[in-house]
């Protein structure tokens, strides 16, 4: 044996381990014959190659791109091996299904191993959404893994243990199973298991009314005059009831320092400036003081905790508390910040739970304590809000714990008749359910992104350009951008002014107001309510 061909032979075993495992079983004498059937079968598939690859060089393409055979003269049996193995496992060319060649060429030998290893190694079930088998072991004389035992009928493959082995779906989670005879066993120990819920949480307990079907409105359902009539009425509700709303953007100096260590135009800073300017609005009306009086301030769709990692710097955490509630529990929160040797904050608290369901009165921080509440919120969307207030409600009565709110608005086309708060203010203006979902439908003229259609509109205007950003039917009706996004802010205003009326009730002296310009986020009003 010459040294080339021993080399050859050694490469063939380093090879081996690359090689698709039908392929691995062939003898490791030279069989031509063998391999031209192989390439027989192989030179009609369409070969993918990539830029990167010189297959002159190989022998499988030329230069105008044509399938050529190969040149048994240059190119050995053990080479062709090494080029099949690193192209199919590499990916940069897919010459052909090896399955489905050697199933039709019979190779004694080699098709009998595909099934027999498979069985003895590895799991035999295919995975139809990676297509390919399932790597998990198997044990002896079995042919599926215990994930996928109770899949298939495979288990009675071996009778005498059928029984021993048969498996069954858990009854907590059916995306796992377990064996029949450990079935109690596991029930115990199953992380699935539902655990017990705390006293605090009681489904659908901040639910208004759950009875009343949405309506929703197909603003294109609706005649020309229609539409016109509801705007002309939302323009006087909007005129009588809530008017301009005031400017109020500042900034809190707790967070100086992180906003001058931000970029401006990144989201983050943006982040940060809306919840300085947040803090800026409470402390000018008295709901953020530091030592002055003991509050917990209850941050309702908290996320990963910013706004109340803001407020735990404005105060002070000996006297007052911090209760973030969320139905999810997101990675990097924010009130990990201020563990010390893994250890939470005494005062700093976390209930892991929708709003709906959180009685918060039962909550034991405060249950268990005399600290006034405070509810904030940035950005929290729709009918959360909804729930949020309606939950500070049923704690604030009768007891009278309630001494402020601050929740910056948005998301109002998220907003639900059978949860919204103002039931009473829109039925004292005639305001119906059905008037209620259309204005709902228009909310989204406000951030819809009307503002790129009106810079798309004004770069073409300057070029010269003839065109027109607005819809047919709306340029029709002389509803341009400006004007709908006018009304889509006023419907959203109307539907807040009933959640203002609502506190009232309390009572407490709530309004609207503009926390942050429009470039900083267009959902820039926030509802702000303190002790007269």
């Amino acid at each position: 044996m010459t040294i080339i061909q021993s080399l050859l032979i050694l490469l063939w075993k380093i090879g081996k381990c690359f090689i698709h495992p039908r392929l691995i079983n062939l003898p490791i004498q030279p069989q031509p014959q063998l391999w031209d059937m192989l390439l027989a079968a192989t030179g009609t598939i369409q070969i993918m190659s990539a830029s990167n690859l010189n297959l002159k060089a190989l022998g499988i393409r030329d230069k105008a791109n044509n399938i050529l055979a190969y040149n048994w003269h240059y190119m050995s049996w053990c080479n062709l091996c090494l080029h099949i193995s690193r192209l199919h496992t590499f990916h940069v060319v897919r010459i052909f299904q090896i399955n489905a060649v050697l199933d039709i060429l019979d190779i004694p030998g080699v098709n009998s191993m595909a099934t027999s290893n498979k069985t003895e190694v590895t799991c035999a079930y295919f995975l139809q959404t990676k297509k390919r088998y399932c790597r998990m072991s198997v044990k002896t004389g079995r042919k599926f893994c215990g994930e996928h035992a109770s899949l298939e009928a495979a288990n009675q493959a071996c009778p005498t243990s059928a029984a021993k082995y048969a498996r069954t779906p858990c009854p907590y989670d059916p995306n796992h199973s377990c064996f029949v005879s450990q079935l109690a066993k596991h029930m115990e120990k199953c992380n699935s298991k539902p655990q017990p819920l705390p006293e605090y949480i009681k489904e659908n307990v901040n639910v208004i009314d759950s009875n009343d079907e949405e309506i929703k409105v197909n603003l294109g359902t609706l005649t020309d005059d229609e539409l016109l009539a509801i705007i002309s009425r939302v323009s006087k509700i909007h005129s009588d009831f809530v008017g301009e709303l005031p400017i109020s953007v500042g900034r809190h100096p707790v967070l100086e320092t992180t906003l001058a260590s931000l970029t401006e135009s990144r989201g983050s800073w943006r982040h940060v400036f809306q919840s300085s300017s947040i803090l800026h609005n409470m402390a000018q009306v008295g709901v953020l003081t530091s030592g002055k009086s003991r509050s917990t301030y209850v941050e309702f769709g908290s996320g990963r905790g910013q706004l109340s990692y803001a407020v735990g710097q404005a105060v002070d955490l000996d006297t007052d508390a911090l209760l973030m509630i969320d139905k999810s529990s997101p990675r990097h929160k924010h009130d990990n910040r201020y563990k010390v040797d893994g250890e939470s904050h005494a005062s700093i608290h976390r209930v892991r739970a929708d709003i709906a369901d959180v009685d918060l009165g039962q909550v034991p921080l405060v249950r268990n304590d005399t600290r006034r509440l405070v509810g904030i919120g940035k950005h929290l969307c729709g009918a959360a809000t909804d729930l949020a207030l309606n939950c500070l409600y049923r704690a604030n009565n009768p007891v009278g714990l309630v001494q402020g709110v601050c929740i910056a608005l948005c998301c109002h086309h998220q907003c639900t008749w059978g949860l919204y708060v103002g039931k009473a203010f829109f039925q004292e203006l005639g305001l119906s359910q059905t008037d209620f979902a259309i204005m709902r439908a228009m909310t989204s003229w406000a951030v819809c992104g009307s503002r790129r259609a009106k810079e798309h509109s004004d770069a073409g205007q300057e070029a010269g350009e003839v065109t027109s950003a607005l819809p047919g039917r709306y340029a029709a009706m002389g509803l341009d951008i400006e004007r709908r996004e006018k009304i889509g802010r006023q419907c959203k205003q109307i539907i807040d002014r009933g959640r203002v009326a609502f506190l009232s009730t309390w009572p407490l002296e709530a309004k609207l107001l503009y926390y942050v310009e429009p470039d900083i986020s267009p959902e820039n009003v926030l509802l702000l309510a303190h002790i007269s």
